[in-house]
C-alpha cells in the first residue's frame, strides 16, 4: 500500500504535491532522528538502573558505614557500573537512609546529548532513576559441614580453618543485627563427635534399647556399662549411625521407638593375634578358635586397660558446635579442628541437618519452613567417601556405619569400591533430604582429583552455580567469599 502510494505521490506532476511533499520531508527526518534519541535515552537509563541498583546493594550491605563513607562507596560502584565514555553524564546523585524500614535508596540522573532533537531547540534529554534496597530481616542459621580427615592434615586444615573464619568474619562485620544470625560446625571424619557432656543422654539410648546396641557382644551388654568398667578409658563423644532411613534422616529420638535413637561410639576389640584385623586392644580371655566368638566375648571388657584408643578407635573429629550467635565460640572451634581419619561425609550432611533442626539432639534451629529465617549448609569435602575394606569376619574397619558385616550400609562386601560407592549414594541421599527440607546447600570440593566426586558434590548443591572446585588455597578463600557474598546479598524492593 505504501509503495503504491509512493508511485501515485511521483507520477503526479501537479506542483501542490510535489510541495507538500516536500514539506513533510523535514519534520519525518526530525521525528526519525527524535526516535534514535529517545533510543540513546532508554540505553542509558537501563544502564544507570543497573548502576544504581548495584550501587544500593554495596551500601545496603555495609551497615554500619558512615554517611560519607556510604556516599564514597556508592560514587565507587557507579563509576564502576557507568564509566566515563558510556552515553550519558551521570549526575546529582543522593542517598537516603530509611531507618524505620530499614533501607537505602539511592538516586540518581543521566545527561544525554541529543543528535536531531537540538535542531528542535532540545540540546539534552535527562532520565532519573531510583534503587530502594531493604536490609534483609531474615534471620540466617548456618552450618558448616567441614572435613577433619588425615588427608586434610599440613596446610590443608591450615586454609580451611582460615577460610572458614574469613566466612564467619564476613557474616558477622555484615549483619545488620547479631542476633539474627546463628552459625554452627559440624567436623567428620568416619563419624561425628557430639561431645562428652552428652554422656548417657536419654536419646544416646542409655538403656540399651537400639537394635545395635548390644550387636557385637556376647552376651549383650550395656556398652554404657562396658565404658565404666573399663579402667582409664572414657567415651570419646562420638556416635553411630541409625539404620537407614533414619541414619541420614531427621527423626527424632524416641525412647518409644528404638530404632530412632542414638548409639553411643563404642570400636569393639578385634581378634588378638591374627592377621587382618585393625583395632584389638585386649586380650581375647577366651580360647575359641570361633573368631566372632572371640570378638564379642563381654567379659573380656571387665576391668581392663585397654592399649591405644580402644573403643574409641576412629572417633577422631572435634565436637560438634551448636547453632551460636557468638563469633568467637564458632571460632574457636574452627581453630580446634584437626586432621585424622577416613572420610564418611553422609554421616556428617545428616549431622548438619540436625543441627538446623528444631527437635532433639540438637534444639537451637527455627523450624523448617520458617518464613524468617533462612537455613543453609555448606559441605566441604577434599577427597572420595572411603571405608577401608577387610577380608576378615568384619568385612571391613569399624566406622559410624558399624561393620559392614551388620548390613547397615545397605551392602555386605570388603571391596573398597564397593563400599565407596555406598557412602556415595546415601551422601546423594542425604543431599537431596537436606535439600526438600528447604536448607540452601553449597558445596566445595578442595583438591579433588576424583571427578566422579566432584560431579557428585556438584548434584548435591542446591543449585550448580552452588558447587565450588577449590583446587588451591586460594581457590578455597575465594569460594568461602563468594558464599559469604550470596549469604549476605540484599535484595532489591524496586
Amino acid at each position: 500500500m505504501l509503495r503504491r502510494l509512493l508511485s501515485l505521490i511521483l507520477k503526479n506532476r501537479r506542483g501542490n504535491v510535489a510541495m507538500i511533499f516536500a514539506l513533510m520531508l523535514v519534520p519525518l527526518t526530525l521525528f526519525s532522528g527524535a526516535a534514535v534519541d529517545f533510543h540513546q535515552a532508554m540505553s542509558a537509563r537501563s544502564r544507570l538502573a543497573e548502576a544504581l541498583d548495584a550501587a544500593a546493594l554495596a551500601v545496603g550491605s555495609s551497615p554500619h558505614l558512615t554517611e560519607s563513607a556510604a556516599r564514597q562507596l556508592a560514587t565507587d560502584f557507579l563509576s564502576a557500573n557507568y564509566p566515563a565514555g558510556m552515553i550519558g553524564r551521570i549526575g546529582n546523585i543522593q542517598i537516603a537512609f530509611d531507618d524505620v524500614a530499614d533501607a537505602v535508596r539511592v538516586s540518581g540522573e543521566s545527561v544525554i546529548d541529543t543528535a536531531f532533537l537540538s535542531l528542535m531547540g532540545i540540546d539534552t534529554l535527562k532520565v532519573a532513576w531510583e534503587s530502594e534496597v531493604l536490609r534483609a530481616r531474615q534471620n540466617l542459621e548456618l552450618v558448616m559441614v567441614l572435613d577433619n580427615t588425615g588427608s586434610m592434615s599440613g596446610s590443608k586444615i591450615t586454609a580451611l580453618r582460615s577460610a572458614a573464619r574469613e566466612l564467619t568474619a564476613a557474616l558477622f562485620d555484615n549483619a545488620h543485627d547479631a542476633d539474627r544470625l546463628s552459625i554452627a560446625l559440624v567436623p567428620f571424619s568416619s563419624t561425628v563427635n557430639v561431645g562428652t557432656q552428652n554422656t548417657r543422654a536419654w536419646w544416646l539410648d542409655p538403656d540399651a534399647r537400639a537394635p545395635d546396641h548390644a550387636a557385637n557382644f556376647s552376651p549383650a551388654a550395656n556398652r554404657w556399662d562396658l565404658f565404666d568398667s573399663l579402667r582409664d578409658t572414657n567415651w570419646g563423644g562420638c556416635v553411630e549411625a541409625r539404620r537407614m532411613p533414619h541414619d541420614i534422616e531427621d527423626t527424632p529420638p524416641d525412647p518409644a521407638s528404638p530404632s530412632t535413637l542414638f548409639v553411643p561410639y563404642f570400636a569393639p576389640d578385634e581378634p588378638s593375634g591374627v592377621s587382618n584385623f585393625a583395632n584389638s586392644y585386649l586380650s581375647d580371655i577366651t580360647t575359641s578358635s570361633n573368631l566372632l566368638t572371640r570378638q564379642s566375648y563381654t567379659q573380656k571388657y571387665w576391668n581392663r586397660t585397654p592399649s591405644g584408643s580402644g573403643p574409641n578407635w576412629g572417633c577422631t573429629a572435634r565436637p560438634i558446635t551448636p547453632l551460636t550467635s557468638h563469633r568467637s565460640t564458632i571460632d574457636t572451634a574452627i581453630n580446634a579442628m584437626t586432621a585424622s581419619g577416613t572420610t564418611n561425609i553422609p554421616i556428617g550432611i545428616s549431622w548438619g541437618v540436625r543441627v538446623l533442626s528444631p527437635q532433639a539432639p540438637y534444639t537451637e534451629g527455627a523450624a523448617f519452613g520458617d518464613r524468617e529465617t533462612i537455613k543453609a549448609m555448606v559441605i566441604l569435602t577434599d577427597g572420595e567417601n572411603y571405608l577401608n575394606g577387610r577380608s576378615n569376619i568384619n568385612y571391613s574397619d569399624y566406622s559410624g556405619y558399624g561393620f559392614i558385616r551388620e548390613g547397615r550400609l545397605g551392602v555386605i562386601s570388603a571391596n573398597d569400591s564397593t563400599l565407596s560407592n555406598a557412602l556415595d549414594s546415601r551422601t546423594t541421599a542425604a543431599c537431596a533430604y537436606a535439600r526438600s527440607l528447604g536448607i540452601r546447600v553449597y558445596t566445595i570440593t578442595f583438591q579433588v582429583n576424583s571427578a566422579s566426586t566432584r560431579d557428585m558434590m556438584r548434584a548435591c548443591a542446591s543449585h550448580p552455580s552452588l558447587y565450588f572446585d577449590s583446587p588451591s588455597n586460594e581457590a578455597l578463600r575465594e569460594a568461602f567469599a563468594l558464599i559469604a557474598g550470596d549469604l549476605t546479598n540484599l535484595r532489591l524492593a524496586r
